[in-house]
């Protein structure tokens, strides 16, 4: 079972990576996978996300060839590090994680420990967790781009 851990990815996977990068290395495990592209027309700054997905249980979002999110779903194996994982009732996982919270706006339940869940409103099953770089928590940072500039 692989480790999902906040601000830093998922096994091989982490957020320094870039999407040639990632892309290379599925290619090498021959990990099959499919990319999508999200142009964001009319937003300011037009930022182009490009999604990596793989097996319709991982999804890697990346701007300006860098990643910024990971989002995990239909019967992902993976936990993180709290023991916190797919299929587990919500009331289990805040047992878990005091600091899990629902956010009315987003419609998803927040962690301080840097992760997203969503559940199934009948069951109150997990149905995904998201992981994602500090900047995707402040709107004002993230939505600049600066994370995401060229240094060169």
């Amino acid at each position: 079972m692989m480790n999902i851990v906040p601000y830093k990815g998922v096994g091989e996977i982490t957020f320094e990576m870039s999407f040639d990068e990632v892309k290379e290395l599925l290619r090498k495990k021959q990990i099959k996978f499919n990319t999508e592209n999200w142009p964001n027309k009319g937003c300011d700054p037009e930022v182009a996300w490009v999604i990596i997905r793989i097996d319709k249980e991982i999804s890697i979002f990346f701007a300006r060839n860098r990643m910024f999110k990971i989002y995990f779903e239909n019967g992902f194996s993976g936990r993180l590090e709290n023991g916190i994982s797919l299929g587990m009732n919500i009331k289990d996982a805040k047992k878990l994680d005091n600091t899990i919270e629902y956010d009315d706006w987003n419609e998803v339940y927040t962690s301080d420990l840097g992760y997203w869940l969503e559940d199934d409103v009948e069951s109150g099953e997990i149905i995904s967790i998201t992981v994602f770089i500090k900047e995707l928590e402040d709107d004002d940072v993230f939505f600049r781009y600066d994370w995401c500039n060229n240094p060169d």
